[in-house]
Formats: structure tokens, C-alpha cells, sequence
């Protein structure tokens, strides 16, 4: 089973991207409101995506995914931005973070990442 874990002190800003990624697609959504509870869920079980808010209630997204890529290098990550793309880029290079979503993700960009996360997994059977 598909297990992507949201991590963000405020869970209603994802209320309509959660939904639309739990709808009748085999795929459970789990919650952390903080980054190291993150973690804890993290290297419990199999976590297919992280999705990470810009800033979490004890460190800040860039902190969190730098952490958890020493931990498990290879999880697909998307993470809340307000930053312009090409400063994204910058700050983020390396990390494997394979989406910027924006600061109130909706149905449009669920649909999108989720459409990047079967890309990723069908060319990782290859």
C-alpha cells in the first residue's frame, strides 16, 4: 500500500489535497504536526512520499528534509515553498526534493504529485 505522510502544524491548510490523495486510490495518509514525529512515523514503516510544510512547530522544512534524507536517502519528498521556483532550486539542491507545492496546496497540485510519484516509481523498476 501507498503511504504518504504530511507533515505541517496545520493540518486544515491540506484538508482538500489529502482528501483527493486518500479518495479511492489505495493510498493512506498519515499526519505528523511536528518534524520529529515525522521521523518516528518515518523509520517505523514504509512511507512512499513525505509532503513537508514550509515551517513545522519545531524546525523548519530545509531542516527537516535534511535530516530525514541522512536517514532515508531515497523517500520522494515534496515540500510547501513560498519561494520563487529558481530560489527553491537553489535552496533546496541535493535534497531530492522532486516538488514545490504551493503555500495552500489544493486538488490541482495532489493530482500533479501524485502523477510525478508513478513517473518516479515506474522508472525505478526499470
Amino acid at each position: 500500500m501507498t503511504r504518504v505522510l504530511i507533515v505541517s502544524k496545520n493540518m486544515n491548510v491540506f484538508s482538500e489535497f489529502a482528501e483527493f490523495i486518500n479518495k479511492d486510490r489505495g493510498i493512506e495518509v498519515l499526519w505528523a504536526g511536528s518534524g520529529q514525529k515525522a521521523l518516528d512515523l518515518v523509520g517505523t514503516g514504509s512511507i512512499s512520499a513525505v509532503v513537508v510544510d514550509e515551517i513545522l512547530v519545531d524546525r523548519t522544512a530545509l531542516s527537516f528534509v535534511r535530516q530525514l534524507t541522512k536517514h532515508q536517502p531515497l523517500i520522494n519528498c515534496a515540500m510547501v515553498s513560498s519561494l520563487p521556483p529558481d530560489d527553491f532550486h537553489e535552496a533546496t539542491e541535493g535534497l531530492g526534493i522532486f516538488i514545490q507545492l504551493p503555500v495552500s496546496p489544493g486538488v490541482k497540485e495532489a493530482e500533479l504529485m501524485l502523477k510525478m510519484l508513478e513517473t518516479i516509481e515506474v522508472l525505478m523498476t526499470l
